[in-house]
């Protein structure tokens, strides 16, 4: 009987909709206090923010940015991780970013560390143009207990080469830009959410709108 009680409490979380691949991570979003209690403004319309990743060797996450302008912090509880992170002016065509007009469908992390990096093929993409446009970009192993920063618009991949653990949290700011990050809100929020979060806006920092 306490079995069942306490099955019937904890539903499973749901699994994120973008780990369709295999080589995903597993991401399991914490639905809890997706409001602030303590403002009675908030009616909950806060997207997804914060998940628990799991996977494992292998596994990862294609090369993509994060949504709606948003930074993230990543910490290792088990594992290793590799990852790679490139400037926000870094041409997408050079690294093998697949923008929604290319149907947004990220290439599996150890595909394109496979097909784009060690292949030589993003260094012969700037090779052809010489002097115009420099690869640059950020590559490091992340160890247990070791937290990750994440500006927003930096495309990033993250390929586990032992099974990993890991905990992750996308928040907004107004730095670098806040302009930059409202019309990311406008143009990949919902209507909800945009009328909450000016809502929210007017009534905490009128100063930023």
């Amino acid at each position: 009987m306490f079995r069942r009680h306490r099955a019937g409490d904890y539903a499973p979380p749901s699994q994120n909709e973008d780990d369709d691949d295999d080589d995903d991570d597993h991401s399991f979003e914490d639905t809890e206090n997706l409001h602030d209690d303590d403002d009675e403004d908030d009616v909950g319309a806060r997207p997804p923010y914060r998940w628990i990743l799991m996977g494992p060797e292998r596994s990862g996450t294609g090369l993509h940015v994060d949504p709606i302008g948003t930074h993230a912090w990543v910490t290792l509880i088990e594992g290793c991780k590799r990852w790679i992170l490139f400037p926000p002016d870094t041409p997408p065509q050079a690294i093998g970013l697949r923008t929604e007009v290319d149907t947004g469908q990220q290439i599996p992390s150890v595909v394109w560390f496979d097909q784009w990096w060690c292949s030589g093929k993003i260094l012969e993409y700037y090779q052809q143009r010489q002097d115009e446009e420099t690869l640059r970009y950020v590559e490091f192993l992340q160890r247990p207990g070791e937290t990750i920063y994440v500006p927003a618009g930096w495309p990033h991949l993250v390929l586990n080469l032992e099974r990993s653990v890991a905990v992750t949290q996308n928040y907004a700011t107004e730095y670098p830009s806040f302009s930059s990050f409202w019309k990311a809100v406008e143009s990949e929020g919902t209507p909800r959410q945009v009328a909450n979060l000016h809502m929210l806006l007017q009534k905490h920092r009128p100063d930023l709108l």
